[in-house]
């Protein structure tokens, strides 16, 4: 059994184990770095021509002193409902969909069981002979190649089948206003078909999220604010029920790739959807609205999570807690609507692949010179997320920031592992590496061993160690390929309370040598880097240690560039990148 408890060793011989073990590392990391986070270029426009479905409107039916635009947005005007719809020319060839909303009061007010209707727009890559007109809006921006009566989507010849990007405006927008046209075009000019939902937002109500500060403005617009965040993300599931059951879509769409992207209240409709537990009380109690398994990834741009003293997701934003789907998020250091502070809360409760990128100086708006980081960073992390490609994947894991444009830098980074690989009978041939923390020696410590780790999670033989969220992948300790991991103990009773790995051979024989450490076997096989670094296809495990804080020497091995950033905040020293871990 490892030896994992917590022993009872004199001060003295702890304190005489540390400092031995802190030299001696100290000696072997002389000049290690680990590796900073890749600087990419920027992403050229997709390589797709654009085109989309029929959004053609009669103009002449918006009224004296009225906008196309208020239609779109569903602003009611004197008791009288204005939506897409009313301006819709052939709305039986438009992508239309009438729905009850559940029938939950705490959920929808006083829409609950109510009737909504909801128009999408769908753009889609297409072949570069279409030759379809754009349709130009009252504003100036085009629908480009816009399919009209029942006209079928062109796309391109033997182009097999592309992924779904369910697309998400900011409150009171539309996928025809705002500049959104624009993105949705580049969205899908990278490949995706693209589902955009004109939300009606003032359908429910017209809210100023800035006035949220104020509890009197709160509770006046309280029980209509959770209806209309509710009614999204509902909405977005119901567009994916028609959209994958088009005859028009359904022979060129993969549904099992279906990934978000969302503006402000876009972004917080992308968690919810994820299974998020919406805020639904002024004591900040929460509830969960849905939760669509068919989203597998989104990206939230200035992403609305709430403010402090009214987070979006229950109190302490704990209603995140049970949220899998990788997700990440760009915010703008000097956003008030929603604040990056409250993002990087939200973000680190997740459980699975997060990343926050941090735009320097940008407030709550689409900041134009951030154009080129939001696209590169979308399409980069969607890449990563929906490919099993391990470069693709490294290459997510591994970006930091953007070259040129704004000022771009990462905030929060961790890369979930992929599935684990199985050969052809079934055994498998790569290995989930666990970390975990006990609280009371402050200490860290990784198992690839699933009996170890159900043992631990058991937390009965040896308690006091809970999962810390982080993992990586490398291969079992019975595989044929890479380097052997050493796993050492400290030796009763001098050495410390603590474990040690080590795939460098020259290492493990100094440690094996030292009487300090007792040696327990092989732990896994990792690729070693070179120079420093990792191969394109591989993510660095980062090396830290404690520098004998507490008395006892300990170790943390991570992914995670801004953990390890925290730990040296906090004293540690970084001994470099030790060994390549499998995205």
């Amino acid at each position: 059994m490892p030896k994992l408890a917590v022993t009872r060793l004199r001060r003295t011989d702890i304190r005489r184990a540390a400092q031995a073990m802190g030299l001696f590392l100290a000696v072997l990391a002389a000049g290690a770095q680990a590796q900073a986070g890749w600087v990419v270029p920027p992403l050229p426009v997709g390589p797709y021509a654009v085109a989309c479905s029929n959004v053609d409107q009669d103009f002449s039916r918006v009224r004296a002193g009225e906008t196309a635009q208020e239609y779109w947005e569903g602003l009611p005007k004197d008791g009288r409902s204005r939506y897409l719809t009313d301006l819709l020319i052939d709305p039986d060839h438009a992508h239309i969909v009438t729905r009850a909303l559940p029938s939950d009061s705490t959920l929808f007010g006083p829409f609950a069981g109510s009737t909504f209707t909801y128009a999408y727009l769908i753009c889609y890559p297409t072949d570069a002979s279409n030759t379809r007109a754009d349709f130009v809006l009252p504003d100036g921006p085009v629908v480009p190649r816009m399919q009209r009566g029942a006209e079928a989507p062109i796309f391109p010849a033997a182009s097999g089948r592309f992924p779904v990007m369910l697309y998400g405006h900011g409150l009171s927008g539309s996928p025809l206003s705002d500049g959104y046209m624009d993105s949705i075009r580049d969205m899908a000019s990278h490949g995706y078909v693209v589902i955009a939902a004109f939300h009606g937002d003032l359908r429910f109500a017209d809210l100023d999220l800035d006035s949220f500060e104020d509890a009197i403005y709160a509770l006046l617009h309280f029980k209509t604010f959770i209806a209309m965040q509710s009614a999204r993300p509902i909405s977005m599931s119901w567009a994916l029920d028609i959209v994958l059951d088009h005859p028009d879509f359904r022979d060129h769409i993969d549904a099992n790739k279906v990934v978000g992207f969302g503006a402000s209240m876009g972004g917080e409709a992308m968690m919810l959807m994820a299974g998020a537990a919406l805020t639904t009380s002024l004591g900040q109690s929460s509830t969960q609205v849905t939760k669509d398994l068919r989203l597998k990834a989104a990206v939230g741009y200035v992403p609305y999570f709430g403010i402090d003293v009214y987070p979006a997701f229950g109190r302490d934003l704990k209603g995140l807690d049970n949220v899998t789907m990788p997700f990440l998020a760009i915010s703008g250091t000097a956003d008030k609507t929603a604040p990056i502070t409250t993002v990087e809360r939200g973000i680190a409760r997740l459980k699975s692949t997060r990343q926050l990128v941090a735009l320097n100086g940008v407030r709550h708006e689409y900041d134009l010179p951030s154009t080129n980081d939001i696209i590169t960073w979308t399409h980069t992390f969607l890449a990563g997320q929906l490919s099993g490609d391990p470069i693709l994947r490294a290459a997510s894991a591994r970006m930091a920031s953007v070259a040129g444009g704004g000022d771009d830098s990462e905030r929060i980074d961790y890369m979930a592992p992929s599935t684990v690989q199985v050969n052809a009978s079934g055994t498998p041939v790569e290995a989930i590496v666990v970390e975990y923390y006990n609280a009371a020696l402050n200490h860290y410590f990784i198992t690839a061993e699933i009996a170890e780790q159900a043992m631990l999670d058991a937390g009965i033989v040896v308690p006091g160690w809970a999962r810390t969220g982080y993992q990586f992948k490398l291969r079992p300790a019975d595989a044929t390929i890479g380097l052997a991991a050493c796993r050492f103990f400290g030796t009763p009773p001098l050495g410390p309370n603590s474990h040690f790995f080590t795939i460098d051979g020259a290492e493990c024989a100094k440690v094996k040598a030292n009487p300090l450490w007792t040696y327990e076997g092989l732990a896994f096989l990792a690729d070693p880097p070179t120079a420093g670094d990792c191969a394109a296809d591989r993510i660095p495990v980062i090396r830290l240690y404690n520098n004998g804080m507490g008395g006892q020497a300990n170790h943390r091995f991570t992914t995670s560039r801004s953990e390890s950033r925290a730990m040296q905040a906090n004293g540690w020293i970084l001994e470099g990148n030790v060994m390549c871990a499998i995205p």
